[in-house]
C-alpha cells in the first residue's frame, strides 16, 4: 500500500509554501521514524516506514487548537494518525496539556477513541532506566500527537503507551520498555543521541526559510 500524502491543516494551510513545507516536514520525520525508531526496533508496530505514519497531518498553527485537531482527525480517513505541529513554540508541558485536552475531546466525540502518545523535542529523559528512556526516545523533531487504535499497541510499542509509564504501566506492559533499555550499551545511547541531534539540525536548516516566510521562529 502506498503512503498517503501529508494532510495540511491550520491557519497557514492556504499559504503558497504550505504544501512544500509539509513535504519537508514529512521528510524530516521520516528520517526520525526510519533511522531512530525502525532501524533499532523501538516500535514493533512500525513495520513499514512509508505507511507507518498512517495519515501524516501537518498542522500549521502556532498554537495547537483542539477543534482544529478534531477536524483533522475526522478528515484523515485512517485509523493511525500523526498530528505534527512544526510551527508551534509551546514548551513540553503546555503541549502535553493540549494533548490531554485533545484526548478528552476524542473520548467524548468518538465511539472507539484511539490510544494517544505525545512527542516533543524537549521531553525529559535519559538512559538511567527504562521509563526515563521513553522520554528520550520520544524527542521527535517537532511536537506531535500519535493516535492509534486501541489494541494495536498491545503488540508492544513503547511509543503508544500511557502518558506516564512510570506510574501506570503494569509489569506485563513494561516488557517493551525493558527490552529497549537492554539495547542501551557499549556507547549505543551516545551515538543515538548524536543522530537525533543531527536530525534536529537538519530540521532547523530545512525549515528556516519556510518559517521565516510564515513569520515564525526558524528554531520553533
Amino acid at each position: 500500500m502506498a503512503a498517503l500524502a501529508p494532510l495540511v491543516r491550520g491557519s497557514l494551510q492556504g499559504h503558497p509554501l504550505a504544501a512544500s513545507f509539509a513535504a519537508e516536514v514529512h521528510r524530516v520525520h521520516r528520517r526520525y521514524a526510519a533511522e531512530v525508531v525502525a532501524k533499532n526496533g523501538f516500535c514493533p508496530f512500525l513495520k513499514d516506514v512509508d505507511t507507518g505514519f498512517g495519515r501524516f497531518c501537518v498542522m500549521l498553527d502556532p498554537e495547537p487548537d483542539v477543534d482544529g485537531a478534531l477536524a483533522a482527525v475526522r478528515a484523515a480517513g485512517t485509523s493511525v494518525i500523526h498530528l505534527v505541529y512544526p510551527c508551534t513554540l509551546l514548551p513540553t508541558s503546555p503541549f502535553e496539556k493540549f494533548a490531554g485536552r485533545l484526548g478528552e475531546a476524542l473520548k467524548q466525540s468518538l465511539r472507539d477513541p484511539p490510544v494517544m502518545a505525545t512527542f516533543h523535542p524537549a521531553l525529559p529523559g535519559d538512559g538511567s532506566n527504562p521509563f526515563r528512556l521513553v522520554g528520550l526516545l520520544r524527542r521527535a523533531p517537532d511536537p506531535f500527537v500519535q493516535l492509534i487504535p486501541e489494541g494495536l499497541h498491545a503488540g508492544g510499542t513503547m511509543f503508544a503507551g500511557a502518558a506516564d509509564l512510570e506510574e501506570t504501566t503494569t509489569g506485563e506492559e513494561l516488557d517493551p520498555a525493558q527490552a529497549n533499555f537492554a539495547k542501551i550499551h557499549g556507547g549505543f545511547l551516545e551515538k543515538l543521541v548524536t543522530l537525533m541531534s543531527e536530525i534536529r539540525a537538519d530540521r532547523d536548516r530545512s525549515y528556516a526559510p519556510f518559517l521565516e516566510a510564515f513569520g515564525a521562529s526558524p528554531t520553533a
